[in-house]
């Protein structure tokens, strides 16, 4: 009988045994799944940001080689350098157009933006890592969570700063369409005067430096382009710039009436007009739209409580006469 027990306790602590090994195999087989999560993700984009760089890096190379080939035509070094402070879109990127439209004009705002944006997302995945791999064996589950909480704030962090550029771009360019007109106006008037166009550009931007900022800085970089190049490329780089339609049309109707010959100041002061009105055309637009946009609202939010506040006393004083009629009949 005494081998026969200790037979049974052995035979159960060897199951124990094998269950304890179960169990450590699992959280064990756990654990290096998130680990691999972990180092995968890290790598995947450190892969993605090595081989964006190298493609920059290797574009730059190729524009250098073409130079040196002859390939691109470098008449003046210097004023290619100073266009390049004054906002030269040969960069056609849509990061370059977007960094453009913002008025970040300084020659390091693109690797001030990508190196903000990536230094973020560096600092979350590190941050995140360092909190994952501290939790215990018993605490799989937050370091999971937290895993997929740095993954979240990975891509925020990566998408957060260009929606950010977007909307400043946005703004900007909504407030130079505003100024537009007014600008017209006073350029129209100069060119009255007897000043060159350029000239007028210079005139307007001082004029307006405080009124409208934006605007009056576009102009003066117009005026500096036209100095260093011509007047046709400073036209159509201030219209890659901006990307909006009324400067796309500004930008033609003067460097057609150049070519042609036209009379510039009756163009400039009849599109000046055109502006208004079409701005005019469009806020009636707006406000004919606004009713049929407030039905909705108003049907789900106000009616509700008018039916109530009108039909709530009549109800209330039918149930009771019901209930008080019934009572009556019983009776």
């Amino acid at each position: 009988l005494g081998d026969f027990v200790a037979g049974g306790r052995n035979h159960l602590d060897l199951q124990l045994v094998e269950v304890g090994l179960l169990i450590g195999l699992r959280h064990g087989c756990a654990a290096m799944l998130i680990d691999l999560i972990s180092i995968v993700s890290f790598l995947g984009i450190a892969i993605a940001v090595y081989f964006s760089g190298s493609a920059a890096v290797q574009a730059k190379r190729d524009r250098l080689r073409s130079r040196l080939w002859g390939g691109v035509d470098q008449e003046n070094p210097l004023s290619d350098a100073v266009l390049e402070r004054l906002g030269n879109t040969d960069r056609n990127t849509p990061l370059d157009q977007e960094i453009r439209r913002a008025g970040w004009y300084r020659p390091t705002a693109r690797r001030d933006f990508l190196s903000f944006r990536n230094t973020t997302v560096l600092f979350v995945m590190i941050i995140c890592g360092v909190i994952a791999v501290g939790f215990g064996p018993g605490q799989r589950h937050l370091a999971a969570r937290t895993v997929l909480v740095g993954i979240g704030g990975v891509i925020l962090c990566w998408a957060i700063p260009r929606i950010y550029l977007r909307n400043v771009g946005n703004r900007r360019v909504m407030r130079i369409r505003r100024a537009l007109p007014d600008a017209l106006d006073l350029m129209s008037m100069c060119l009255t005067g007897g000043l060159s166009l350029t000239e007028s550009f210079a005139h307007v931007s001082r004029e307006i430096e405080f009124a409208y900022p934006d605007l009056s800085l576009e102009l003066m970089i117009v005026k500096r382009q036209s100095e260093l190049r011509s007047s046709d490329f400073a036209f159509d780089q201030f219209a890659r710039r901006i990307d909006a339609p009324e400067i796309i049309s500004l930008s033609s109707l003067i460097t057609q009436g150049q070519r042609l010959g036209t009379d510039v100041v009756t163009s400039i002061r009849e599109y000046a007009d055109n502006i208004r009105l079409r701005r005019r055309q469009t806020a009636d637009e707006r406000s004919n739209k606004a009713g049929v946009k407030m039905l909705f609202p108003l049907t789900m939010c106000l009616l509700p409580s008018v039916f109530i506040i009108l039909w709530g006393p009549s109800a209330l004083e039918l149930y009771t006469f019901l209930r008080g009629f019934q009572g009556a009949s019983a009776q």
